[in-house]
């Protein structure tokens, strides 16, 4: 049984990848869209099939509205036309004549009810209920008398009231904007996905070196082993039948003295939530806000860009770095991304985080999965091996929503679809052409590096303000008991702790300072938190429950 599941799946992913690689043949095609959805939703990634139906609904938008890509959706519609007659034997094979007319009725019936018919479900599976309301409600009213889209809204109600049930609501006690709109999904390295380096490797280890010999003169990266992570709770010691995965992390090459800083790292993949002309642009250090203040730091000094003037940076340098790397394909670009709530401000500063990434990759001509300041970083993905943990049916059809495979990247359709596409039109990026750089699998692998590196800082009202991602600080891994400290404005600084976390008999008997050869450990949450909080916090950055010997400890003595 398990040889024949993983067999099917096989099949079914070769299937996937067959319609990948030849999307950027008919990039218009609205049955061609369709047909990935249904190939990621068989294989257990509705957030993926998701993306994919809202593609045909913009094609669909594009041959009837007459958009932008209108001549070439229509000619891409006409073919999707003739064979969906074919295959009904409704149309002679040497008389295919029709009216665009024809065509344009075709799409806007039987193509958006099988788009919506995908996309409502899908985000219903992927917990994305708010959105799910919105295309119901557009669906009901263009077809009233599809009884699909009145199941899915009955199924709609029943999930928002379980949601409630456990916050002791009903329906009645909030509006639609209240609905949740974020649930979990598949963190993986996608099969398909070849531009994960070998990150092991002696090639990658050089590179790396050769990167933090410039910064960090007494660091380096070497291969570490770490044990794998679960999202299922446990307060066993790594040592008890625990496995390893080999991965990277950052070493002394010679003795550090407590409270000697070892790095000092400058990133331009940097988000700014609001305030734009408060922080630097490019490094998000904070900008003089007086003559005073820039009398104080002769260093600095305030310039904008010469094309928009919406946009400030600390520094030449700064202006520079960003004219070279990101900012041509964001000049003019509003970034705002409206009205964000309390609960999603961290959600959305990542976004933020995703299109800076984005707009690197466009300005450079790279794909995004090819930068620098991303390649390298390990996006915590699930050790599951899906020979074993994908499930399907006696039929072929997957036991769930994702094939019985753990979810633990945060996702809704806003942050990981909408958001992303609309700054890439705003880009002029065509997102149907070039699909092959920026597909929503392509936007979920940068959101899992993302989430599990990115520093933030927050703002007055306790939302997070700024954020950044500084790939060879991230390196360090984590531990709830630290030996290096670190602060970020600018530039990311590390030193070594002068004083240790103290916490229990189970606690090791070393002083301050990093010894030559030994492993650095920052902290990716609050280690003053008891040890479920920390665990629960840091979940979302390392993608399963922290295993250091301080949470194993603290957690094993917790029941006792």
């Amino acid at each position: 049984m398990a040889s024949s599941g993983k067999n099917l799946r096989q099949r079914y992913t070769d299937s996937l990848v067959a319609l990948q690689e030849s999307t950027s043949g008919c990039p218009y095609s609205i049955s061609h869209r369709l047909e990935l959805a249904k190939a990621y939703k068989s294989l257990g990634y509705p957030d993926l099939a998701a993306s994919d139906a809202y593609k045909a609904l913009l094609l669909v938008d594009e041959v009837v509205e007459k958009g932008e890509y209108h001549e070439d959706a229509l000619e891409a519609a006409k073919t999707d036309f003739t064979e969906a007659k074919l295959t009904k034997v409704t149309l002679d094979k040497h008389d295919s004549t029709f009216q665009d007319d024809d065509v344009a009725e075709w799409a806007q019936n039987d193509c958006s009810i099988a788009a919506y018919d995908m996309l409502i479900g899908c985000l219903l599976q992927c917990g994305s209920l708010r959105s799910a309301f919105d295309y119901i409600a557009r669906a009901r009213k263009a077809f009233p008398h599809i009884s699909t889209f009145e199941d899915y809204d009955s199924a709609l109600s029943i999930k928002v009231s379980e949601y409630l049930k456990t916050k002791g609501l009903s329906l009645n006690d909030i509006d639609i904007d209240d609905y949740p709109d974020k649930g979990l999904v598949r963190r993986e390295q996608y099969p398909w996905n070849h531009h994960e380096p070998q990150r092991t490797s002696e090639e990658c280890l050089r590179f790396l070196n050769d990167e933090m010999a410039a910064i960090a003169p007494k660091l380096e990266v070497k291969v570490s082993e770490l044990p794998i992570l679960s999202t299922e709770s446990s307060g066993e010691s790594p040592a008890a039948g625990t496995e390893y995965v080999k991965q990277l992390g950052v070493f002394a090459k010679q003795d550090i003295a407590p409270g000697e800083q070892i790095l000092e790292e400058k990133s331009l993949l940097t988000a700014i939530s609001r305030l734009h002309d408060t922080y630097c642009d490019a490094c998000s250090v904070m900008l003089p806000s007086s003559q005073k203040d820039a009398d104080r730091r002769t260093e600095s000094t305030i310039v904008a860009c010469e094309e928009c003037d919406v946009v400030f940076f600390c520094s030449i340098e700064c202006h520079d770095l960003a004219q070279d790397s990101y900012h041509p394909s964001l000049c003019g670009v509003s970034v705002e991304q409206g009205k964000v709530s309390a609960g999603e401000a961290a959600d959305a500063l990542y976004t933020s985080l995703l299109v800076r990434a984005l707009a690197l990759a466009q300005t450079q001509d790279l794909h995004p999965l090819e930068l620098k300041e991303v390649r390298y970083i390990w996006g915590d993905y699930h050790g599951q091996n899906l020979e074993s943990s994908w499930k399907a049916d006696s039929d072929g059809n997957i036991v769930d929503a994702f094939g019985s495979v753990s979810q633990t990247l945060p996702f809704s359709f806003k942050s990981n679809v909408l958001t992303p596409l609309h700054m890439l039109e705003n880009m002029e990026v065509n997102i149907f052409a070039e699909s092959d750089r920026y597909d929503t699998w392509v936007f979920n692998t940068i959101l899992a590096k993302l989430r599990g590196t990115a520093s933030a800082q927050q703002g007055p009202d306790g939302r997070p303000e700024i954020g950044a991602v500084h790939p060879l600080w991230c390196l360090a891994n984590h531990s709830c008991s630290p030996n290096v400290a670190w602060q970020w404005e600018g530039s990311m600084r590390f030193w070594a702790r002068e004083d240790l976390v103290e916490w229990g008999d189970g606690a090791p008997s070393t002083n301050p300072g990093i010894k030559k050869g030994e492993e650095l450990f920052s902290h990716y949450c609050d280690i003053r938190l008891p040890v479920k909080e920390r665990r629960e916090w840091a979940i979302g950055a390392l993608g399963g429950e922290c295993m250091c010997p301080r949470c194993c400890w603290e957690s094993a003595h917790s029941h006792h």
